[in-house]
């Protein structure tokens, strides 16, 4: 518990400040890296057997997805995704020698490019909607406390078992404190960086980080314990690997993203479908000025 405490204060101040006062390009670097180290977690969990080269591949056209988050169009990003897939039945179908396994390496290896890529450069696409940055922060914030108080009180008060099958030390009362230090963060964030967001909003927002915030938890957990792992790396002392630290980010990401985009920032809805981002291009917000607009 000490060192993981440690290993955040070294981290954690450093990280804030680059998000808060770097420009968009260097949020969509730290999160390409991450995403890339993640992946090589997931295919070190998932396909231990693996080819090396598959697996650098893979990871390579993950890292060039999260760069489309950055510099391209929405469509363009589900494009490339049906490129990807087609590479991955092509690249296997002419260059493996074991056919019986194909099905099962090529579902895992691009469900590996959604689960961690694709999923986490949505953080990417939140810095680019209206004040981005100040929700990436409030993203990053709940997350990260939401977690602190499931670990806390749930090591302190949990008697029952939230899903013993798949994490037996996550509690029903870990879940529930999740939730309470996730509301509390947000509307912390709301009084500091968006005094008109109205009540219920705030309380729809706290409700679906923390809510998928801990399914992303959960399907981590049910990976590591598909591949008989505690941890899915060692990078990050008394973390474990990158993944144990984005998990909560994957599916928490995209509900942000998408309620803002939809419910927050509502738009005419152009090829791509992002209002928000659109909206930015054209220079009709800013990306990290003024009050929320719209729907608050």
């Amino acid at each position: 518990m000490l060192k993981r405490l440690l290993t955040a204060l070294i981290i954690v101040p450093p990280f804030l400040l680059l998000i808060r006062f770097g420009p968009p390009y260097v949020l969509a670097i730290m999160v390409s890296v991450a995403a890339v180290l993640g992946l090589y977690e997931f295919y070190h969990m998932t396909l231990p057997q693996g080819g090396a080269g598959s697996k650098i591949g893979a990871i390579a056209l993950g890292a060039v997805l999260c760069g489309l988050f950055q510099w391209a169009h929405y469509g363009e990003i589900i494009l490339f995704l049906a490129v990807i897939l087609l590479a991955l039945f092509f690249a296997y179908a002419f260059f493996s020698e074991e056919l019986s396994m194909l099905p099962n390496r090529i579902g895992i290896t691009f469900l590996g490019i959604i689960y961690v890529p694709f999923l986490l450069s949505h953080i990417t696409l939140i810095n680019k909607l209206p004040q981005g940055v100040f929700w990436v922060l409030l993203l990053v914030a709940t997350v990260w406390i939401g977690d602190t108080f499931a670990l806390a009180i749930g090591s302190w008060l949990g008697r029952h078992k939230l899903s013993p099958l798949i994490s037996p030390h996550k509690t029903i009362e870990g879940f529930v404190a999740c939730f309470v230090g996730t509301i509390l963060t947000v509307f912390v964030c709301r009084s500091l960086f968006f005094p008109t967001l109205m009540i219920a909003d705030a309380l729809m927002v706290a409700t679906g980080i923390a809510l998928f915030g801990q399914l992303g938890d959960l399907s981590e957990s049910m990976i590591k314990r598909g591949a008989k792992v505690k941890d899915s790396g060692t990078l990050i002392p008394g973390h474990g690997g990158m993944l144990d630290r984005l998990d909560s980010f994957l599916f928490a990401a995209p509900f942000l993203y998408y309620f803002l985009a939809y419910k927050m920032f509502p738009g005419d809805h152009e090829a791509a479908g992002h209002p928000g981002i659109d909206r930015v291009r054209r220079g009709q917000y800013p990306r990290d000025r003024g009050t929320v607009q719209g729907g608050v």
